[in-house]
C-alpha cells in the first residue's frame, strides 16, 4: 500500500492571555511609597535651608553694632557729655541716704567705648585694645545687657561674638550672670566654646582684659557696688535697671565712715 503523508498539522492558535489591571489593593503601597519620599525630600531640603539661614545670620552684623569713627564728631561731644555727667551725677553733693538716679543710654555708652575708651585706657596705664577685637558695643534689653565685639576677619568673613549678662547688686557687691551669648544675629543659649578658650588662654598670657573678662565674666567673680570719692562720701549702688536701650543706676551717696 502506498503511504501518503500526513500532511503537517497547523499550529494551535495561542489564546491571548487576559491581561491582569493592578487592583486598587495593589496600587496603594506604590502610592504610599511615593508620598513618603516626596515627604523625606521637603524634610530634607527644609533641614537644607534652615541650616544656610542660621549660617547666614551668623555672619550677619547686628544693626545696632556700629561703633563710631573715631573722627566723629557728634559721637565724641557725646561720649565727653556722658563722661562727664557720670562723673558729675557721682560727686553732686546730696542729702546722705538720698537715693537718686541716673539713666544712661546704649548710644551715649558705644560713644564712649568708640571714641575714649582707648585714651582711657592709655591713661590710667592699662595695655592698648587688643587689635585682633573691633571696639566693644552694648545693646541693652529688659532680660539682659549684650556686650559684642568683632572678631578679626577668618578667611574672608568676620563675626560678631557677644555675651549677655544680666547685672544682680547685693549689698556691698555686683555680680554679672550670663545669660546667653550672640553669634551674628544668631542668639545662642551660651557664648561659644571657643571663644571661652581664646579668652582664658589670652588671659594666661597676661592680656589684662583677657583676666577681668575671665574673672568677671566666665568664673563669676563679684566685685564692689561701693565706690569711694576723693572727699570721703561714699556712693553705694543699690540696683540696676534694665529697659530697651538704656539702663538705670539706682544709688545711695553716704557720708563718709
Amino acid at each position: 500500500m502506498e503511504s501518503h503523508p500526513t500532511p503537517p498539522s497547523e499550529p494551535a492558535e495561542e489564546t491571548p492571555a487576559a491581561e491582569v489591571e493592578p487592583s486598587a489593593e495593589g496600587s496603594a503601597p506604590s502610592k504610599e511609597s511615593s508620598n513618603l519620599q516626596f515627604l523625606a525630600a521637603l524634610v530634607f531640603l527644609a533641614v537644607v535651608l534652615v541650616i544656610v539661614v542660621l549660617w547666614v545670620m551668623t555672619i550677619l552684623t547686628p544693626s545696632w553694632y556700629t561703633p563710631p569713627a573715631t573722627d566723629d564728631a557728634v559721637a565724641a561731644e557725646l561720649a565727653q557729655q556722658a563722661e562727664f555727667g557720670l562723673v558729675e551725677n557721682m560727686q553732686k553733693i546730696r542729702e546722705p541716704g538720698e537715693t537718686w538716679r541716673l539713666r544712661i543710654s546704649d548710644e551715649a555708652v558705644n560713644a564712649w567705648l568708640g571714641i575714649r575708651m582707648a585714651k582711657w585706657l592709655a591713661h590710667e596705664g592699662h595695655p592698648p585694645w587688643p587689635e585682633y577685637l573691633g571696639i566693644p558695643q552694648v545693646h541693652t534689653t529688659p532680660s539682659g545687657m549684650i556686650v559684642a565685639i568683632a572678631l578679626a576677619a577668618d578667611n574672608g568673613v568676620g563675626r560678631v561674638l557677644g555675651l549677655q549678662v544680666a547685672p544682680e547688686i547685693g549689698e556691698e557687691s555686683m555680680h554679672l550672670s550670663v545669660v546667653g551669648g550672640l553669634l551674628g544675629r544668631l542668639p545662642i543659649p551660651s557664648p561659644p566654646g571657643s571663644l571661652l578658650e581664646m579668652v582664658r588662654n589670652a588671659a594666661t598670657d597676661g592680656d589684662e582684659a583677657s583676666v577681668l573678662a575671665v574673672d568677671y565674666l566666665i568664673d563669676g567673680a563679684d566685685f564692689p557696688s561701693v565706690v569711694e570719692l576723693v572727699d570721703g562720701r561714699i556712693v553705694q549702688f543699690d540696683d540696676v535697671q534694665l529697659e530697651d536701650g538704656a539702663f538705670i543706676l539706682v544709688a545711695r551717696t553716704l557720708p563718709r565712715p
